[in-house]
């Protein structure tokens, strides 16, 4: 292996002889053919004496009667005198007995590769001091959550933990277990305490009944259920829920903060789930499937709800109003509206047929068809939505009914004012995607379509398919 030392420069060299000769044949032409064509300063036998170039090496290969051969000459001198030696060599012309010729093929500077070396082992060292470097704000986080967490004190005949402000504050955090503790110790909120089981203790009943508490729980069946015995046993104030499939102690300090200040109060919680207590009665013996109803008592109550507005908002108020008799009352109207739909239904459908039919026949079919569902005749209204999709059949169009008109359009048609549009049905021949959903929401009430194909409903927006209308 050639040894560098202090060498500055490489020449790279190929000789080829016409003839057999050997590696020292040719190391004596180097020497006996330079030498006196240059001063005694750069006398090869000199300067390698003096270690201002290094060892010849000749790599050599004999084939076919000729000689090939590689010749590296490391040198220290300056660049000028480098390129001068170089040259030399080319002058040879002659090895042992046979004829030869030289030919330099490149001089390269060695410190080249040597800086590039330096600069990829010094990004290499830097990288590792920075990865072993410990912040100043790192050290300060650990400090200060190791005295956080040394904070935590055993509260009650429980021996509860919890944070140490729990007693001087007016208000208290209750979490699921001590893991949650420690993690809202360490977001610096110290007026916490924990159940630490599926049942609330004495203590934090006690709590409750003094002060302002919230309870914050996990985002999974076990945190509703505490919720609910929590609401029961003690005088809950707030609810902060996590999100779902999250809990408490994998929460950051910003995820902390943030579902804390969106807590809501007791009383929209149990009002929520009043309400929602209240659709899953009426949804119960149906499907929804990304929003899209299909559900027979669904289409009933569309029939016999959407246009009568003073219904619709009769009914909400009852909601709002918390009256613990609401849901029994509201499923009374509606098994009573339903009732009447059936009866309505057997009685008048051939008569509401004709009645279409004249009215078409008419001209007065606009006006009637909306005064349809401005009635109590709710067999009539979903005959009118089937006779309507089957009008559209096959047309690739969208038939939208509003007050005081009936329109057939195209999708394209519709874009160019639909903003000015107040739609209380859309019955569609074309499949209903995001992006109609998307456009047509704010000014249309229900969508009824062939075929649904989206990802999110709008709260304001109905949507149903053809098969929900063919079961009834």
């Amino acid at each position: 292996m050639m040894e560098l030392g202090t060498t500055k420069y490489i020449i790279y060299a190929e000789l080829m002889a016409n003839g057999y000769v050997e590696k020292h044949d040719i190391i004596g032409a180097i020497f006996g053919q330079t030498e006196g064509l240059l001063s005694s300063d750069l006398d090869l036998r000199d300067l390698q004496k003096s270690g201002r170039i290094g060892r010849i090496d000749v790599e050599l290969d004999n084939t076919n009667g000729k000689s090939y051969a590689k010749i590296i000459l490391p040198s220290s001198l300056d660049k000028v005198e480098t390129a001068i030696l170089a040259a030399t060599l080319e002058t040879i012309d002659r090895v042992g007995p046979c004829l030869a010729t030289v030919r330099v093929v490149n001089v390269e500077d060695i410190r080249i590769k040597k800086r590039q070396y330096i600069t990829n082992r010094a990004k290499e060292l830097l990288k590792t001091l920075i990865d072993n470097m410990v912040d100043t704000y790192e050290i300060t986080e650990e400090i200060k959550e190791y005295i956080r967490t040394e904070e935590i004190i055993e509260y009650g005949e429980e021996k509860l933990p919890a944070g140490p402000n729990i007693d001087n504050s007016d208000a208290i955090i209750v979490v699921e277990g001590r893991a949650d503790v420690i993690n809202l110790l360490r977001c610096g909120i110290k007026n916490v305490i924990a159940v630490e089981g599926t049942s609330i203790p004495k203590s934090i009943m006690e709590l409750s009944r003094e002060k302002t508490t919230t309870i914050f729980t996990d985002g999974d069946r076990g945190g509703e259920l505490i919720l609910k015995e929590a609401i029961q046993t003690c005088d809950i104030d707030y609810i902060a829920r996590a999100p779902h499939g999250k809990e408490v102690e994998e929460l950051s300090k910003k995820e902390v903060v943030k579902y804390l200040r969106s807590k809501i109060p007791i009383e929209q919680y149990i009002q929520l789930n009043a309400n929602k207590s209240h659709v899953m009665n009426n949804y119960s013996s149906g499907v929804i499937n990304n929003g899209v109803i299909t559900n027979t008592q669904s289409i009933n109550d569309l029939a016999s709800g959407i246009c009568n507005e003073e219904k619709v908002e009769g009914m909400s108020g009852a909601l709002n109003n918390n009256d613990v008799d609401n849901n029994e009352n509201i499923n009374n109207n509606m098994s009573q509206a339903l009732n009447k739909s059936e009866v309505s239904e057997l009685k008048n459908k051939e008569e509401i047929k004709e009645t279409h039919d004249n009215d078409k026949k008419d001209g007065n079919s606009n006006q009637m068809s909306y005064e349809i569902f401005k009635t109590d005749d709710y067999a009539a209204q979903l005959n009118y939505i089937k006779s309507s999709m089957e009008e559209i059949l096959g047309t690739n169009k969208v038939k939208i009914i509003g007050d005081g008109f009936e329109e057939i359009k195209s999708i394209e048609e519709l874009n160019e004012y639909v903003d000015k549009l107040n739609i209380d049905f859309f019955i569609s021949d074309v499949p209903i995607t995001q992006k109609i959903v998307d456009l047509f929401y704010k000014t249309t009430s229900v969508m009824i379509g062939r075929e649904i194909n989206i990802a999110k409903k709008p709260a304001n927006l109905r949507i149903f398919s053809y098969d929900s209308f063919n079961q009834t």
